[in-house]
């Protein structure tokens, strides 16, 4: 069974308007060269409709929801519009469209997107872990984020683990304002893996035998007088 991820791809092709592609992209390559890769599958949802998340969301749920795209002071996430613009959702639908997700196995909402870390804080109450940006993003810093966060899950590192990473990549680059994580009351984001147990297991070895134990006595140096 896969692991599910869903980029929410919401941006227009119009000027100054994120690269959602290029980061859907780098997610992707994160993914497919890490560790348990081949564990998890992407979704994409280029171009994103606030109906296309909702339409999606009724025909299943993913483990992971990442939304790529802009994000605005006071109405949060905006998604593209049929004419080619961008406006942002309901908050309030938005909220019970995560909090549904939440209750049928949404388990981590990364909101890469510009003064979306209130929403993830409030948002945090429905999902074992919300991420978001407190204030302004240079896309290049939130398209870095993505790629060495998803990597890291990817590898099999918690996601606290994961996100700890990534913000120290980005203070290495020069960001003064990383994203930040918010977890519910009853959830520890260090024990919380999107790669399970079964998965990260190391495999058990065969016990010695009787041969063994005699070839690893003749390869020892013998002791010196």
């Amino acid at each position: 069974m896969y692991v599910i991820c869903l980029v929410l791809a919401a941006a227009p092709n119009l000027p100054n308007a994120p690269n959602v592609l290029e980061e859907h992209r780098d997610v992707q390559q994160s993914i497919t060269y890490s560790r348990y890769g081949r564990t998890i599958r992407l979704d994409a949802l280029p171009a994103a409709r606030w109906e296309d998340l909702a339409q999606y969301l009724a025909d299943g749920t993913p483990d992971v929801l990442h939304f790529a795209g802009r994000g605005t002071p006071d109405d949060g996430p905006r998604f593209v519009t049929d004419d080619g613009g961008e406006a942002p959702a309901a908050l309030d639908g938005l909220h019970r469209c995560i909090a549904a997700a939440g209750a049928s196995g949404l388990h981590l909402l990364v909101l890469n997107a510009c003064w979306t870390g209130d929403l993830a804080k409030t948002l945090s109450d429905t999902v074992p872990a919300a991420i978001g940006w407190q204030a302004e993003a240079a896309e290049i810093h939130a398209r870095n984020y993505a790629r060495v966060f998803h990597r890291n899950l990817a590898a099999g590192e918690s996601v606290a683990k994961a996100h700890s990473t990534a913000c120290m990549m980005l203070r290495l680059a020069g960001c003064t304002g990383p994203p930040t994580m918010h977890s519910g009351a009853r959830h520890i984001p260090e024990a919380h893996f999107l790669i399970g147990p079964e998965v990260r297991q190391v495999p058990q070895r065969a016990p010695l035998t009787l041969r063994d134990h005699e070839t690893i006595a003749r390869l020892r140096k013998p002791r010196l007088p």
